[in-house]
């Protein structure tokens, strides 16, 4: 009888952890991100919210890399919680913005359609050529990017578990170089 209190407790336990919000990144780096930060303002005047720690999710659209360094330009979308956490493309377009990532990363992390959210520091819009396009976009340089190699599906439509044939969905965190 006296193991009916310790196994409540543990199935209990499971239970808050499952229903906890999912944070790829480590506390130390999410410490001063802006709770509140507004990507449309910032997307019409980029130059005027410099310097904010911000995160935002997103999906690439394309990657330029040079001298060992990486701009990714991403789609805006919105992070959700549920069904799967990640970013969801509600269908809503907020625009585009760029990532200056300082480093290199595998090229399976960085094609076209995956999702990814980013954690970085708000710098002043940088000019940009999207396919074929010189734009000017906001920007920001990252701290951290956590990255969903989805070939541009939605996170949802990869199964939880990977058994029966189904194929994994791979998920990675990258943090800049200090």
């Amino acid at each position: 009888m006296s193991r009916l209190p310790g196994a409540m407790f543990v199935v209990l336990s499971l239970a808050v952890a499952a229903c906890a919000p999912v944070q790829p990144f480590p506390a130390d780096v999410m410490n001063g991100v802006e709770k509140e930060f507004d990507f449309t303002a910032w997307r019409n005047i980029p130059n005027a919210r410099l310097g904010q720690k911000v995160q935002l999710g997103g999906r690439i659209v394309q990657v330029n890399g040079a001298n060992g360094n990486l701009t990714i330009i991403a789609t805006q979308l919105p992070i959700v919680q549920q069904p799967a956490y990640g970013p969801k493309d509600t269908g809503r377009r907020s625009g585009e913005f760029a990532i200056m990532y300082p480093g290199s990363l595998d090229s399976k992390w960085v094609k076209a359609g995956n999702r990814l959210i980013v954690i970085g520091t708000t710098k002043e819009a940088k000019t940009v050529v999207v396919d074929d396009v010189q734009r000017s976009l906001p920007s920001l340089s990252a701290q951290c990017l956590h990255i969903w190699n989805t070939g541009g599906k939605e996170i949802t439509d990869f199964p939880y578990n990977a058994g029966g044939g189904y194929e994994p969905l791979e998920e990675e965190t990258h943090c800049a170089p200090q």
